[in-house]
């Protein structure tokens, strides 16, 4: 009986001093000032640095609401022994309304820890989308495509939420030129910021395909530039022309041949027919008198 109770108590006094050494930290640390971009992705973790088996992780949750239950492809969870990561796919206005973020865990008395807790998020000011001021090009997507004929005008306003100053504008907001999206430089000439957010190409040539992007706070919306040669609306027309000359040219030159070969039939079936006409055999056929005559000169 006495063994049994030293060993409730040896169990007793086990965990709490497990339970004294389990540690929950999360990332991004207090130090760090969260915020999250609109229409990206952003990632919350808690770390369990404790010296028993795992942290036990279960489920996060934002208000007191499991983020399973919200939309699939919203949120993703993975849990392991050391750590438990939230990601939040692509965050929305409704995502900075929520109160706290939280994960819940099997540990006694750290079902819920409190240094993983996170408050709400403030959206930082990000490109959203381009405008060209045209009603039927929609640029809501990065590396989208805008297409100009040589010696058109082409203007692209970034798009930033929540909206900056006119000020903020041209302090913040980054243009940058790549001909292969890979590195990017200053811009072509040709290429004006009238304003922080929108650039101008008031001639398009050839020289000015590639990638253009605006960034503010390393978060860029990125379009693609694709340049027409001036003639190259003529090409098909051209191309239905040249086809149709070339069917004519063939035509003609068969139409030739079948004349010259009817007009060789008709002339053989005309000797044809003359020879084998009665009286023109008749009419070739020498005569008595004339056989007769030449019978008597011989």
């Amino acid at each position: 009986m006495v063994n049994t109770q030293l060993y409730f108590i040896f169990l007793t006094v086990l965990n709490i001093f497990v339970s004294s050494n389990a540690k929950y930290v999360r990332s991004p640390g207090n130090d760090v000032s969260l915020t999250a971009a609109l229409k990206h992705s952003l990632e919350l973790k808690c770390i369990y640095q404790g010296l028993n088996d795992g942290g036990g992780f279960t489920e996060w949750y934002k208000d007191g609401v499991p983020v399973s239950s919200e939309k699939p492809g919203h949120y993703a969870v993975h849990n392991s022994d050391t750590e438990s990561k939230l990601t939040i796919k692509v965050f929305v206005k409704a995502d900075a309304d929520v109160k706290i973020w939280s994960v819940k865990t099997t540990k006694s008395g750290f079902e819920e820890p409190l240094a993983c807790q996170f408050g709400p998020i403030p959206i930082r000011p990000a490109p959203q989308y381009m405008d060209t001021g045209l009603s039927y090009e929609q640029l809501d997507t990065s590396h989208e495509s805008v297409r100009r004929v040589q010696g058109d005008r082409l203007s692209l306003r970034c798009v930033v939420e929540p909206s900056l100053t006119e000020e903020e504008s041209l302090k913040n907001i980054k243009w940058e030129y790549s001909p292969d999206d890979h590195e990017y430089s200053k811009l072509h000439d040709g290429a004006t910021i009238p304003s922080g957010d929108q650039l101008v190409i008031d001639t398009v040539d050839k020289t000015h395909r590639g990638y253009y992007r605006c960034s503010v706070d390393n978060v860029s919306f990125t379009v693609l530039l694709r340049v027409k040669d001036r003639l190259a609306a003529l090409w098909p027309f051209l191309g239905i022309v040249g086809v149709v000359l070339v069917l004519v040219i063939i035509i003609l030159i068969f139409e030739k041949r079948e004349r010259s070969t009817r007009k060789a039939t008709i002339i053989d079936d005309d000797e044809n027919d003359h020879a084998n006409d009665p009286l023109v055999r008749l009419s070739n056929k020498p005569s008595d008198g004339e056989n007769k005559k030449r019978a008597v000169k011989v």
